[in-house]
């Protein structure tokens, strides 16, 4: 990981992208080795209003996978308001969970947008509900 690089393309892509969503995913082992090569947390700061995540974390707790036990590792609060926090100089936009939706004005004192709804994709409906809704978000 020390000599990774991201492609140069990828950063006219960020540029260029009308919104960037960052999927439900392990914010430390899976978006975080990503937003760690270089240059990547540095041009997603400069387009931080058209970036939108989704919570993997439900009511302080991940719906698969150790990014609970990641997270207190990198001394982080396990829930959807610690996942923003750790976001937090690259995203404006943020998809909490519906059951989480009364610890939505902590993210929203962030600086940080933070709409409700039902993230847990059991089913191929419920998939594609979630992503019209990150898709309908209005930037």
């Amino acid at each position: 990981i020390n000599e990774a690089k991201p492609v140069n393309s990828i950063f006219e892509y960020i540029n260029k992208a009308e919104k960037i969503i960052i999927c439900p995913s392990n914010p430390i082992v899976s978006i975080g080795t990503i937003i760690g090569l270089p240059g990547i947390r540095d041009a997603l700061k400069k387009v931080k209003q058209k970036i939108i995540a989704i919570s993997p974390i439900i009511e302080g707790a991940t719906v698969k996978g150790p990014a609970d036990k990641l997270m207190r590792c990198f001394g982080l609060e396990v829930s959807c308001v610690g996942v923003a926090k750790y976001y937090k100089d690259i995203l404006d936009h943020f998809v909490i969970d519906k059951k989480d939706c009364n610890i939505k004005s902590e993210i929203e004192e962030l600086g940080i947008h933070t709409y409700c709804y039902d993230t847990i994709m059991d089913s191929i409906e419920k998939k594609k509900k979630l992503a019209q809704f990150v898709i309908d978000i209005k930037i």
